[in-house]
């Protein structure tokens, strides 16, 4: 009898356990399918059907012109590393939108261009030194291949933008690889551009520095996860570096540390400072994963839809960088030189459901909405990290292999870069005499995006 009554006691307090997790778990996708107040207050309209039709169509029938917001051609050489990616590919048109000649222009990549958009005109002209930035002699190589005689007495200027991002890894397990790119690949892209004799260094950072990771598991009677709402901006710059354990992930700690061997490196003789794109950047020609990868697969199935943040096109990034160059030009040393300064697109921040919505309305390819359950995918990335941390040992990867694919992707450092983050790049829209860089945007988020939708429709004709 007192077995029977063990086991039955056993059962109930088994069910009790299974009912208080169910319910936990039934709670915390509840809240993860919520926007928090805060998020709400920065951007309380959602974007309406005929709002984005009205945008499509003046965009379609007026582009946004870049070249009349761009610095005026400063008669310089300009060694872009990263070029064949997104921001540094932008960079480069701009430069040769505004006048700078091909001839003046060098990428420093370990892979080629293949952006449409560069594979043809003046962009196909622009030199192309490849080079594994991990490597100091490759890289000092790539810097020092000689220039046409035409340009190689100009000064120069470095756009260093190429990094290498991981926003699934958060284990020590990754760091080194991800640290290699970042940091010690950013201190020989320095020390090669010094050789060179680069009097202007600018790298391309990444917002996601400012931000914590949230606090998903705990206390169950919490409205809302500790940092599920932030405000990002460059205030951690002028603090201690956060440890690890405080960031997202390793690509965030990673980029903090090379942003401060930016910053930290300017002198007279040698300006810097860092751009900080606002979250994910958009309005690539060669596919980005906000927008182009919605066109590309077809499909916006996320468990984000709720989410609020700043996005940023890519145009406004590089516009950011020429600015910054512009500043660090004047013969007195600007209060701008030495830091970090987040850009972002004009207007308030949308949701990952209006950018997915915006795809749907105006792509001619179909695009299926859908909405996944947060707290499921959540435990899940959980088991993948697991699973991923046990393969890089001989034996367990034998009974189960690494995570590929978008598969690999889903682990929770990725729910914890994508929380509701709201950027201000007000600091950046001062004047370089009130330690700005004088940047002014062009295009909002919708319109941005109007616009990348708009190529890609034509060219999918």
């Amino acid at each position: 009898m007192d077995g029977l009554a063990s086991a039955f006691q056993a059962r109930w307090a088994a069910a009790i356990l299974f009912l208080l997790g169910f319910a936990y778990l039934w709670r915390l996708n509840k809240v993860m399918s919520q926007t928090p107040p805060g998020a709400v207050q920065a951007s309380p309209y959602r974007w309406a059907d005929h709002e984005i039709k009205q945008t499509y169509k003046r965009i379609e029938e007026n582009p946004i012109n870049w070249r009349e917001h761009l610095p005026p051609k400063a008669n310089r050489r300009y060694v872009v590393t990263g070029g064949s990616g997104g921001v540094g590919g932008q960079i480069i048109l701009h430069l040769l939108l505004r006048g700078e000649p091909p001839e003046s222009i060098r990428i420093v990549d370990f892979r080629k261009v293949e952006r449409a958009d560069m594979t043809s005109g003046p962009a196909a002209k622009v030199d192309f030194a490849q080079a594994d930035i991990t490597s100091p002699s490759a890289t000092q190589a790539a810097f020092n291949k000689p220039w046409p005689a035409s340009v190689a007495k100009l000064p120069l200027t470095v756009f260093h933008t190429a990094a290498l991002i991981a926003p699934a890894d958060r284990t020590m397990g990754t760091y080194e690889r991800i640290k290699r790119v970042n940091v010690d690949g950013t201190q020989n892209v320095m020390d090669a551009a010094k050789a060179a004799g680069a009097t202007i260094f600018i790298a391309t950072s990444s917002a996601s520095i400012a931000t914590r990771p949230a606090s998903f598991w705990g206390n169950p009677f919490r409205r809302w996860p500790r940092n599920y709402f932030q405000l990002i901006d460059e205030s951690d710059f002028d603090k201690p570096l956060r440890p690890h354990s405080q960031f997202f992930g390793n690509y965030a700690h990673t980029k903090a540390i090379a942003e401060r061997l930016v910053c930290h490196a300017n002198s007279p003789k040698f300006r810097t400072g860092t751009i900080r794109p606002s979250n994910a950047i958009y309005g690539s020609s060669n596919g980005d994963q906000v927008v182009g990868v919605v066109l590309r697969t077809q499909n916006a199935q996320s468990w984000m839809t709720n989410y609020v943040q700043n996005f940023v096109h890519g145009g406004h990034i590089s516009l950011g960088h020429l600015q910054f160059e512009a500043a660090l030009l004047r013969k007195e040393m600007p209060k701008c030189a030495g830091r970090p300064f987040v850009i972002t697109d004009d207007g308030p921040p949308p949701t990952y459901g209006d950018v997915y919505y915006l795809c749907h309305v105006t792509a001619k390819t179909p695009v299926k909405l859908g909405i996944l359950p947060p707290a499921p995918l959540l435990i899940l990335a959980h088991i993948i990290e697991l699973v991923a941390i046990g393969s890089r040992t001989p034996v367990l990867n034998w009974i189960f292999p690494a995570p590929k694919g978008t598969l690999a992707m889903l682990q929770p450092a990725v729910f914890h870069a994508g929380l509701n983050l709201v950027s201000t790049d007000e600091p950046a829209q001062r004047s370089v005499e009130q330690g700005g860089l004088g940047f002014k945007h062009v295009v909002t988020t919708m319109e941005g995006m109007c616009q990348q939708v708009a190529e890609w429709n034509k060219e999918h004709a």
